[in-house]
């Protein structure tokens, strides 16, 4: 963890994605990376390349929502079939959108 706090809080983003490609899959997981890349403000689709590599659906949907991914929070509230994480992304989403494909999912989860 101290190597992946220090990276975010320097700025050194490129030092801390190559910590995660290294070849062998870090021993703390990816959380922290992305908790890090989300926390340093970064863009969506470096979050992205953090939180699909995680394998835990429950981390990820956590993550998503911290991130403020919400399409993808809302995909794996359904792949988990969990109405109450799905209702969860629709208050908070703010897109008419994705409320609209929340209910959807509800009811085909009915």
């Amino acid at each position: 963890h101290t190597k992946v706090r220090v990276f975010a809080e320097t700025g050194q983003w490129m030092n801390l994605k190559q910590l995660a490609d290294s070849k062998a899959k870090p021993p703390i997981g990816f959380k922290p990376f992305a908790r890090a890349a989300i926390q340093g403000g970064r863009n969506s689709s470096e979050i992205l390349k953090y939180i699909e590599r995680i394998t835990v659906p429950e981390e990820r949907f956590s993550l998503f929502c911290e991130a403020g991914i919400w399409k993808r929070a809302l995909e794996e509230a359904f792949k988990l079939k969990d109405e109450s994480r799905i209702m969860d992304v629709k208050s908070r989403c703010g897109s008419p959108e994705l409320q609209m494909q929340a209910d959807q999912m509800l009811g085909r989860l009915a």
